[in-house]
């Protein structure tokens, strides 16, 4: 299973020349009933954040987290291999590099916490241990890790991902799914809790099959967003995510 980098570029180059009513309706909503809402709970509930506190996200994306997060120290950092996402992640206010998860562009210990959101899903075991050792390298020791990825129950997520590969229309990469994490965690590390969440965001799945219907896709990811709002407690249920806490010894 290899990773296309070229596969997300293209979603973020989407992403970067939409600006229309409807999606800047969306992109504000989605600060309070999407996942990187869901992302910041987890991290504020799991990792003792404050003004020193030095963090980096591993595949930034365009950056809707660590920009907010942004808001409680200046020590933010992101990495993506899209040049694309690290620009859009960069007008947040993050400190940005274009480079891989797999080889991470910073001394051993240099952040207190790493999270990374939707990244180790795109590679097959070898390489997804990879990637969590580099996460776990640079992390201090003591430091937290969180890594959240597509859950295994998700059964919309798969359902839709499949029907979309049969009809050559599926544009996300490889995103495959997991149970646990714990078996690809490097020696120096210790699992500290594991858990599946986000009842309400797997619906968000939904969207992916009005792909090439756009009014459609933003009307009803701006439904999906009221509801999700409207209902956010159920988010901690098990749903689409599974969240893995992890601490450097």
């Amino acid at each position: 299973m290899k990773h296309k980098p070229e596969t997300w570029e293209s979603v973020w180059k989407r992403n970067r020349s939409r600006n229309g009513l409807l999606h800047r309706a969306g992109r504000k909503l989605a600060a309070y009933g999407d996942l990187q809402r869901l992302v910041l709970d987890i991290l504020k509930k799991n990792c003792r954040i404050d003004r020193n506190t030095r963090i980096l996200e591993a595949g930034c994306g365009t950056g809707p987290v660590a920009g907010r997060l942004t808001g409680l120290t200046s020590l933010v950092y992101g990495i993506d291999i899209s040049p694309t996402a690290t620009e859009l992640t960069k007008d947040t206010g993050v400190k940005t590099a274009v480079a891989d998860a797999r080889q991470l562009p910073f001394r051993d210990g240099t952040f207190d916490l790493v999270y990374s959101t939707g990244v180790v899903d795109l590679f097959n075991d070898t390489q997804a241990a990879v990637i969590l050792k580099e996460i776990v390298r640079v992390t201090e020791t003591g430091g937290r890790i969180v890594v959240i990825t597509a859950w295994s129950g998700c059964r919309i997520h798969e359902t839709v991902k499949k029907y979309l590969i049969r009809r050559r229309r599926w544009r996300y990469g490889p995103k495959r799914t997991f149970k646990t994490l714990e078996h690809l965690l490097p020696s120096e590390s210790r699992l500290v809790g594991e858990h599946a969440m986000g009842a309400l965001f797997q619906f968000r799945f939904l969207s992916y099959l009005f792909e090439e219907k756009k009014l459609a896709r933003r009307l009803y990811h701006l439904v999906y967003l009221l509801f999700s709002i409207l209902l956010w407690p159920l988010n901690r249920l098990p749903g689409a995510v599974l969240v893995t806490i992890v601490e450097k010894e």
